[in-house]
């Protein structure tokens, strides 16, 4: 009489109801590996977005924005050279025009329709915006190297000074 040993396929199926062999876990691992290395570099993706945001924004040191009729921004800053990361947050168009002057800010010399006259010799201009800012617009505005003294920001635009688009600055 003959005896012949019976070894089960590798390659058929477990049968429904029995756990894979091991031949099955072999060919699972790979692609476990792969799941698993994918997971890890999605967390690292996700770690890294969060330690170091994008920013649409414009690029600066000194946050500075405007609104109908106000400036926001520090009203104390370091000696040195800054640059306003400048958003207009209103609804129409604004400026920022800082000047070096030993006057509170709502004493600064006007021209004769009530907005600052940027040519008096009471002003140092330092920084200008230019042209006037949409709303929603956003740039990056370099000062002239400050240095410690009283600082006026305001928006020139017509009538924008009159109604509180004025601010003081200190810098030491």
């Amino acid at each position: 009489m003959t005896i012949v040993e019976s070894r089960p396929n590798p390659e058929a199926p477990a049968p429904a109801g029995r756990p894979p062999s091991r031949a099955g876990l072999r060919d699972m691992r790979g692609m476990l590996l792969t799941v698993g290395v994918l997971l890890a570099a999605f967390g690292i993706a996700i770690a890294v977005a969060y330690a170091f945001p994008s920013s649409s924004g414009p690029a600066g040191d000194v946050q500075a924005s405007t609104v109908e009729y106000a400036i926001r921004m520090p009203s104390t800053l370091t000696a040195g050279v800054h640059t306003l990361a400048y958003t207009n947050d209103g609804t129409i168009p604004h400026e920022i025009v800082m000047f070096r002057t030993d006057l509170p800010a709502n004493q600064l010399p006007l021209e004769a329709n009530g907005d600052v006259n940027e040519d008096s010799p009471l002003l140092t201009n330092v920084a200008d915006s230019g042209d006037a800012l949409a709303p929603g617009g956003a740039k990056s505005v370099k000062t002239a190297s400050l240095s410690p003294g009283h600082y006026v920001a305001v928006c020139n635009l017509p009538g924008h000074y009159r109604l509180g688009m004025k601010l003081n600055v200190t810098v030491r």
